[in-house]
């Protein structure tokens, strides 16, 4: 009886390991984590699809899937060390792992030459982290680089590994994972963007295919995306130009299509870029309401109608909505008076207990009172407290702690939802510039936006 169940047992077995698109065997000894995560890259090293809980405690476990897949970059993550190891998985590959220890990347082993290969380029990465860590701190300094300059500062390291990948590419398929990796990470450090290099620009675009599967299980796509704008002037009507060639030559269809069209309405929603909110509604009216893109569902869809008909009601170069709001003593504070007071006032919205606005508040006050020091520029602050049922000692204390008093009114919003809705105020912080006859120049901005808006405007 007992010979009849082993050879059962040998049949389901081979049966198993037969109809696996792939199998990865795992051999642990002594390893600090008993549990380690199996996951697949998508997009970039944020993202991730989660394929598997490894319990390492037994020494041994196998994984065995039946789902074919397109290839890609995949990690082990280690939770008690939060070390991530990289690795190529193809379609039908069988893969033995050998795990042991505390220092997971020192004494891992993998049964196929590729991934030992990565496992060494993972290696001199962390060898060669220490201009990184010097990097960050000449950036905690105060010292600013433009792309040229960080660049240079990482030219040492960039040579190294360059090196490394570039002799072993020559070791590779095209259609490897591993080659699609290394690839891109060559192109990304071939290329110093310049706003001024258009031709650069489309080369570097045209370098990619954005519809291969495999592309997207990898950790390099945002990176990609980044370094492609970046050879954009900060201005919506210049990025658009970038955000239309990407999207001539992409499928919606494909499962990139979701990734891509989430990290655009990020970028045209960053408030370094001028005229940012008309490139963003641009962006979704032409690409996800007429479903020219679709990669929304009917949900998504009824919040991104919402959200660009309550930007539809403010528009440049017209005179802004005005507010009359309650002040800390309870006196109205009427916002076109207030701006015929100063040659240009920010209207800020904030709450004051968010983090973000207790650094961003007093970074905008801080460049505008630069511009009334240097340039005699009187500029109001329109603060409005954008939490209903703020209490009053806690806004009076923000106010206080953060010094916001030069050329300020502040007025509390309450729960006006007509005027949040006017200014789309539903998050925080968020600032509008206005002149001194109410005609808004500029929505949702960063201090620096506005200090080039109004030196544009006020120096001549």
């Amino acid at each position: 009886m007992k010979r009849i169940f082993l050879i059962i047992f040998l049949i389901i077995a081979a049966s198993q390991a037969t109809n696996a698109q792939y199998q990865i065997k795992i051999k642990a000894i002594n390893t600090h984590d008993t549990v380690i995560y199996f996951r697949a890259t998508v997009f970039d090293e944020k993202n991730f699809l989660p394929k598997d809980t490894i319990n390492l405690s037994k020494g041994a476990y196998t994984i065995n899937s039946k789902k074919s897949i397109v290839g890609g970059i995949y990690y082990f993550y280690f939770p008690k060390t939060k070390d991530k190891i990289y690795f190529t998985l193809e379609n039908k590959d069988s893969l033995k792992v050998e795990i042991s220890g505390a220092k997971y990347l020192d004494f891992i082993k993998f049964s196929n030459t590729n991934n030992q290969k990565f496992i060494e380029y993972q290696q001199l990465e962390r060898k060669l982290s220490s201009y990184d860590t010097a990097y960050a701190a000449e950036i905690a300094k105060g010292k600013k680089f433009n792309l040229a300059q960080k660049a240079a500062f990482f030219q040492l390291k960039t040579n190294q590994l360059d090196y490394f990948r570039t002799e072993h590419l020559a070791n590779l398929k095209l259609t490897d994972a591993l080659y699609l990796h290394f690839n891109t990470l060559n192109l990304l450090d071939e290329s110093v963007p310049s706003r001024k290099n258009i031709e650069a620009r489309h080369n570097f675009l045209n370098n990619f295919n954005f519809n291969s599967p495999k592309l997207l299980f990898t950790p390099n796509i945002r990176m990609v995306l980044t370094e492609y704008f970046s050879y954009y002037p900060l201005n919506a009507d210049s990025i658009s130009k970038g955000v239309d060639s990407l999207m001539s030559g992409l499928d919606c269809k494909s499962n990139m299509g979701k990734y891509v069209v989430d990290y655009l309405t990020k970028l045209l929603k960053n408030r370094e870029i001028v005229n940012n909110t008309e490139g963003y509604k641009k962006f979704v009216e032409t690409y996800l309401l007429n479903e020219k893109c679709k990669v929304l569902d009917a949900k998504q869809l009824t919040t991104y109608k919402e959200e660009i008909a309550n930007l539809s009601l403010l528009n440049l170069q017209d005179t802004c909505v005005n507010m009359i709001l309650k002040d800390t003593g309870n006196k109205d504070q009427n916002l076109h008076e207030f701006a015929k007071q100063n040659n240009f006032t920010v209207i800020m919205f904030y709450d004051p207990t968010c983090e973000h606005c207790k650094v961003e508040v007093p970074k905008m006050d801080s460049v505008l009172n630069f511009l009334l020091a240097k340039y005699n520029i009187k500029i109001g602050r329109y603060a409005v407290c954008n939490e209903p049922n703020m209490p009053l000692p806690v806004w009076q204390d923000f106010i206080k702690t953060y010094k916001l008093s030069t050329n300020y009114v502040h007025v509390n919003l309450g729960a006006n939802l007509p005027l949040r809705k006017s200014y789309d105020a539903f998050t925080n912080p968020i600032f509008y510039l206005i002149d001194n006859k109410g005609i808004l120049m500029g929505k949702k901005v960063s201090p620096q936006t506005v200090r080039n808006m109004i030196l544009a405007n006020y120096i001549k």
